[in-house]
């Protein structure tokens, strides 16, 4: 079996990172901890466009989230799926055009994970970076930016983790290897306020010596809460006639 080598916290599934007063109230608000019932009911779409290797992929999905962590994914394209998932990192997919439901039980697949599930929830405090045994080392102020270093348990792969606020938000999560490269940057941008702060477009670049930059771009719409996120899709459940297919978690990190 191989090593996992886990980057970033919420892309379990490839779709397709002034004043005086102000700098101090931000500092307080990162050292909050997170309220892990905070969330709230809310929909929102959204878009990826990935670049690498010369070749585009496109994929688009709506993301249904329950106040009490379960989350529904449906796929539009380039295939159609169902995903339904938990806290405790159930995930069930179901495909329709087969009837199968692919089911996988692994705390790595939670949706408390998912980059929704991490705004709606305050987890953007530190982006989950603790429950994949990253710990923070140390925290700086630069030019009103404030800084967060994360250390993981071992530094095979990634040897640390920055991340970077404006104001109580993240705005850019750069991993690093051994020697300080940087082995992937993920920004975050265009925030839309509501219930949560909620970035509206993310960009992150993946650097590899083998192959070109990948590049992927995602762009999210619609977002609505409570009431306003009306949808049959928040208590869709897989039929009861579906094939099931169990999958070993392990197999999906095998190197």
């Amino acid at each position: 079996m191989g090593r996992r080598v886990v980057f970033a916290p919420y892309f379990l599934l490839d779709p397709l990172c002034n004043n005086m007063k102000r700098h101090l109230l931000a500092i307080l608000i990162l050292l909050l901890p997170t309220v892990a019932g905070a969330q709230v009911r809310l929909s929102i779409d959204e878009k990826s466009v990935q670049v690498a290797d010369g070749k585009k992929k496109t994929s688009e999905r709506s993301i249904y989230l329950h106040p009490d962590g379960r989350m529904v994914v449906e796929q539009h394209s380039p295939n159609h799926s169902i995903t339904h998932s938990n806290a405790l990192g159930e995930m069930r997919i179901y495909t329709p055009s087969t009837g199968e439901v692919v089911v996988i039980n692994d705390s790595e697949m939670a949706s408390t994970k998912e980059l929704v599930s991490l705004f709606a929830s305050g987890g953007y405090t530190d982006m989950a970076l603790p429950a994949y045994g990253y710990t923070q080392s140390e925290m700086r102020n630069e030019n009103g930016v404030i800084i967060k270093t994360f250390l993981p348990k071992s530094s095979a792969g990634v040897a640390k983790v920055e991340l970077a606020f404006r104001g109580h938000l993240p705005i850019c999560m750069i991993y690093y290897n051994s020697k300080g490269e940087a082995l992937r940057k993920v920004y975050f941008a265009q925030y839309e306020y509501g219930r949560i702060p909620m970035p509206m477009r993310i960009t992150e670049i993946e650097y590899s010596p083998k192959r070109d930059s990948l590049v992927r771009l995602s762009t999210y719409s619609n977002l609505l809460f409570d009431a306003e996120a009306d949808s049959a899709m928040f208590d869709w459940q897989v039929p009861a006639d579906a094939k099931r297919v169990d999958i070993d978690p392990n197999t999906l990190f095998a190197k």
